[in-house]
C-alpha cells in the first residue's frame, strides 16, 4: 500500500539552497525568466517586413529616377541635335541670298529685247555675264564665255543694214551670227534648270526644319 501512494505522488523539484537568504530557489534560472511572447515575435517580424518595403520602394523610386534621367538625357540631345541643324539651315539660307538675288534679276535680263543700239546691247550682255558668275559660275561659267565669244559677230549683223531679207539671212548663217543664238538659248535652258535645283534645295532645307 505505501509503495502505490509513493509511485503516485509527484517527482519532487530540485531546489537550491541560498546561502545567503536560507530559502530555496529552482535549479534552472531560465524556469524564473519570461520566456519571448508570440505577439512580441510577430511585431518584430511585421517591422522587419515594413523596413524592407521602404528598402524595395526606395529601390524601384531609384531605378525610375535613373531611367527618367536616361530619357531627359536623351531628349536633350535630340533637341541639341535639331537646334544645331536648324542653325546649319539658317545658315544656309544666308549663303543662298546673294545667289538667289542674281537669279532673281539674271531671269528679269533673260526676259529682256536685245536694246535698239550696240552699246546697249553689249552692256546687256556684260550685266547677263556678270550675274551668271554671281548665281552659279560653274554651271553657266563656260556657257556664258560662249555667249561672249559670239555676241560679236551677231551684233554686227544685227546692226548691219542689209539690202535684203536674202541677204541678211544669208550673212546671219555666213558670219557665225546664228551661233549666238543657239548659245543663248542652251545658256537660258541652264539658268532654268539651275534656278530649279535651287530652289529643290530651299524646299529641302524648309522639310528639314518643320
Amino acid at each position: 500500500m505505501s509503495l502505490a501512494v509513493t509511485l503516485l505522488l509527484p517527482a519532487p523539484v530540485a531546489m537550491a539552497t541560498d546561502a545567503s537568504t536560507g530559502g530555496l530557489e529552482p535549479a534552472d534560472p531560465a524556469l524564473t525568466e519570461p520566456a519571448t511572447t508570440a505577439s512580441e515575435l510577430a511585431l518584430a517580424q511585421e517591422a522587419v517586413a515594413e523596413l524592407r518595403a521602404v528598402v524595395d520602394d526606395l529601390s524601384a523610386r531609384y531605378d525610375e529616377v535613373l531611367t527618367d534621367n536616361s530619357s531627359l538625357q536623351h531628349t536633350v540631345e535630340d533637341v541639341s541635335a535639331e537646334r544645331d541643324q536648324l542653325a546649319k539651315s539658317l545658315h544656309r539660307f544666308d549663303d543662298l541670298y546673294e545667289p538667289l538675288e542674281a537669279d532673281r534679276q539674271l531671269l528679269f535680263e533673260l526676259r529682256k529685247d536685245l536694246p535698239e543700239t550696240r552699246p546697249e546691247a553689249e552692256a546687256q550682255l556684260a550685266r547677263i555675264r556678270t550675274l551668271a558668275l554671281s548665281s552659279d559660275p560653274a554651271r553657266l561659267g563656260q556657257l556664258v564665255d560662249r555667249v561672249g565669244e559670239t555676241a560679236p559677230a551677231f551684233l554686227d549683223w544685227r546692226f548691219t543694214e542689209f539690202a535684203s531679207p536674202i541677204e541678211a539671212s544669208d550673212a546671219y548663217v555666213n558670219s557665225g551670227a546664228n551661233a549666238f543664238d543657239s548659245t543663248m538659248n542652251e545658256f537660258r535652258n541652264e539658268v532654268l534648270m539651275s534656278v530649279a535645283n535651287r530652289l529643290d534645295g530651299i524646299l529641302t532645307i524648309i522639310d528639314r526644319v518643320r
